[in-house]
Parts: C-alpha cells; sequence; structure tokens
C-alpha cells in the first residue's frame, strides 16, 4: 500500500473544503467564538464519509451544524432563557447529536449486525489513535514548519502531509477490522 493514496488526498481535500466554509463565516462574524470550534470537529468524521463516497449524510450533518451555527448568532439561547449564568448555545445541543450520529453512520458500511458494531468500534478506535498521532507528531512538525496561527481551530495548508497520513490510517484500522471498502 502507498503511502500518499488517492484516499489520503480526497479526504484531506474534503477536510479543507468542509472547514474554510467554517473559516469564511467565522471571519465574516457569522458565527460566535468558541461554538464554531464544535462545528469543526464534525468535518474531520464527514470528510472521512464523503471521500468513501458517502455524500448526502455527512454532507447534510454538517450543512445542519452550519445553519445551527448561524443560527446561534441571530437567535441566541439568552433570548429564549433570559440571562443565562454560563455562555449557552443551540450548538451544545447539536453537537453530541450530530457526532453520535456520524460515529453511528460508520455502521452502513457493513450488511450484518455484528459487523455493522464492529465497523462502529474501528472507526472510534481509527480516530482516538488518529487523536494520538496527531498529538505526537504535531509538535515535531511544528519544529519544521511554523504555524499560520489557523491551528489547531481549523487545518492550516501545510499541514496536507499530516492529514494524509492520518485519513490512511484511519482507512487502514476502519478497514481491517471490518473488511469493508471505500
Amino acid at each position: 500500500m502507498r503511502i500518499i493514496a488517492r484516499f489520503g488526498l480526497k479526504s484531506t481535500f474534503f477536510l479543507y473544503l468542509f472547514s474554510y466554509v467554517l473559516l469564511a463565516g467565522v471571519a465574516v462574524g457569522a458565527f460566535r467564538y468558541p461554538h464554531f470550534m464544535l462545528v469543526g470537529a464534525l468535518a474531520y468524521v464527514a470528510a472521512y464519509y464523503v471521500a468513501c463516497g458517502r455524500w448526502l449524510f455527512p454532507t447534510a450533518t454538517y450543512g445542519a451544524g452550519l445553519l445551527v451555527l448561524a443560527f446561534d448568532k441571530v437567535f441566541p439561547p439568552a433570548s429564549v432563557f433570559g440571562p443565562l449564568p454560563v455562555d449557552a448555545s443551540w450548538v451544545h445541543l447539536y453537537f453530541p447529536a450530530a457526532g453520535g450520529a456520524l460515529v453511528l453512520y460508520a455502521g452502513t458500511f457493513a450488511k450484518r449486525f455484528g459487523w455493522k458494531v464492529l465497523s462502529v468500534f474501528s472507526i472510534l478506535l481509527a480516530v482516538g489513535l488518529g487523536h494520538v498521532f496527531i498529538s505526537w507528531v504535531s509538535p515535531f512538525w511544528r519544529l519544521i514548519v511554523p504555524s499560520l496561527g489557523l491551528a489547531p481551530v481549523f487545518p492550516e495548508p501545510f499541514d496536507a502531509p499530516l492529514y494524509i497520513l492520518l485519513y490512511q490510517m484511519w482507512r487502514v484500522v476502519h478497514q481491517v477490522f471490518t473488511r469493508v471498502r471505500c
């Protein structure tokens, strides 16, 4: 297997596409800080599924997250419930459901119930291993490649090799245990 394969490039492309749509909304002031970070986290998993050829559900989930962010800017929870003791957002209600739905969506890759459960657990394992990979490699990467100031919220253009390797690792972990192809 090649280290830089088409899948890693496709996934990274969609990650940047999703993330920079969010960045454009942040730049024009359409989204509130820090709530857009939760929707930005959905971009990583949605990009994986879109690169697998599953377009509709991940894109709709991510797009709904952007709509919730815009709604939160126009109609915050404080306008409904009055002054709140904490900084609340509608995104706090949306993110757990959307994140859980995207993780459970891994079950659609398999046909039998046992393989569906294994597919969900393998995507969770892949995301966890990817987090460890990025956490360990990124400090060394920053010694060589300076930051533009977008990280860690948005992926930076010079970090593409890290994300290509990340998505290749996700794909290997997800496919080894479940024997699915995407």
